[in-house]
């Protein structure tokens, strides 16, 4: 595998295989050559695309999936259609404080559009991707592989794997995590902090329909949210401490149920079943620079962001929107792909709105997390000025849409 290619994608996760598939089924006359590396390269399984029949049946990471998502999955041949047993829509969003009698509810039909977004089990989007994937020519998918180090060569990298093989390339692209190797070798410094949190994720059934809406509830340790899956299922992101955390995923199903409806306020009536519980930890993190020499960052390589806006994927496809579109003009262009011009087109693309973006979720999380009578009264308030200004609201829910609210 001492062969060169045009791209080497280190990490197939999701942002990486997206990338991979835009880069090689946009409309032009050349179509890169693309190996896709992984130490843990998935494959897919045919239960994906199967009506789920009990609460075990989920993935118990989800994702919010906005406009903007689905139209890059559209635009590479991904998505299965909004009517795919495995796609759940939902048109509304209240959401609500537990330090005051403030809300607001956002409503697709306010916009003019059918549906705020979609929310998509991890591993079955996982899995289309990586079906879609298999089946390029164009793209070489390697697991059991992990890169060591690379240098730089004449006219690109060469690359150092765990395997002995040294491929070359014109690009190295992290799509690693927010552990990336890649970024570790290229240099490249992170602003980072831990919310000292984990997201406990599951998935339950509810006694209460929950109308094809999010619900979310700002508690002092963070928020909570039910997500509507196929009814009459939710999946849960639970934002505590680390130790509750622990608590959370220790205890008897019963307890779990009861602390859960207690949180939440019943809104949805008795927990009847409870998936399997896993926690994440929480942090803040970004990249001093998305890009080095013949090197560019995407997704949770760049940038991590708090789960309570549920903009994590989103932005991660939007980077790998905007750095498949500079290394395709590039091409036409016949310029080098791997330039210090075209990466940096890249990175002024994306690093001020991530910025931004990330700047807004870490506020909110500080602001509902401050328990300040005069804070808590002053957001309670805005909450309930801005739910009675549609206009308002509208701006909110068009740019979240899109992938921003600022």
């Amino acid at each position: 595998m001492d062969k060169s290619y045009d791209i080497v994608i280190h990490g197939a996760g999701i942002s990486g295989l997206a990338l991979a598939l835009s880069l090689v089924r946009r409309e032009v006359a050349y179509k890169p050559s693309v190996l896709l590396l992984d130490k843990n390269m998935p494959e897919f399984r045919p239960e994906f695309d199967i009506q789920p029949r009990s609460v075990n049946d989920f993935d118990n990471r989800v994702f919010a999936l906005n406009h903007a998502g689905k139209k890059l999955l559209e635009s590479i041949a991904v998505w299965p259609g909004d009517d795919s047993v495995r796609v759940f829509s939902y048109d509304q969003m209240y959401v609500w404080d537990a330090g005051g009698h403030g809300q607001i509810h956002f409503d697709a039909a306010e916009t003019g559009l059918p549906l705020l977004g979609y929310i998509i089990e991890g591993r079955v989007l996982h899995g289309w991707l990586t079906k879609a994937a298999s089946a390029e020519p164009m793209i070489e998918m390697t697991g059991n592989i992990e890169l060591e180090s690379y240098e730089e060569a004449d006219t690109g990298l060469r690359l150092h794997l765990s395997s002995g093989d040294n491929p070359g390339t014109r690009l190295l692209v992290g799509a690693d995590g927010t552990q990336s190797p890649v970024r570790r070798l290229a240099d490249i410094d992170t602003i980072c902090w831990s919310y000292h949190q984990q997201a406990v994720v599951t998935t339950v059934e509810t006694e209460i329909d929950h109308a094809d809406t999010a619900w979310q509830r700002f508690l002092p340790e963070g928020p909570l949210a039910f997500l509507p899956m196929q009814k009459p299922w939710c999946s849960i992101v639970w934002s505590v401490s680390e130790r509750r955390a622990q608590d959370l995923c220790d205890m008897p199903e019963e307890q779990f149920a009861e602390c859960l409806m207690t949180d939440f306020e019943g809104r949805l009536g008795q927990i009847k079943t409870v998936g399997a519980r896993a926690g994440f930890p929480l942090k803040f993190a970004h990249a001093s620079r998305y890009t080095a020499n013949r090197v560019a960052l995407v997704a949770d390589a760049a940038h991590t962001v708090h789960p309570l806006a549920g903009q994590g994927l989103n932005l991660g496809l939007l980077d790998v929107s905007a750095l498949s579109r500079q290394i395709t003009e590039a091409i036409a262009k016949r310029q080098d792909i791997g330039s210090r011009r075209v990466l940096r087109a890249y990175e002024r693309s994306r690093k001020g709105d991530n910025w931004l973006m990330q700047g807004s979720f870490d506020a909110i999380k500080h602001l509902f997390s401050n328990q300040q009578s005069a804070l808590a009264y002053l957001r309670n308030a805005g909450l309930n000025i801005v739910d009675g200004l549609a206009p308002v609201k509208n701006v909110f829910m068009r740019k979240a849409m899109k992938g921003r609210i600022c």
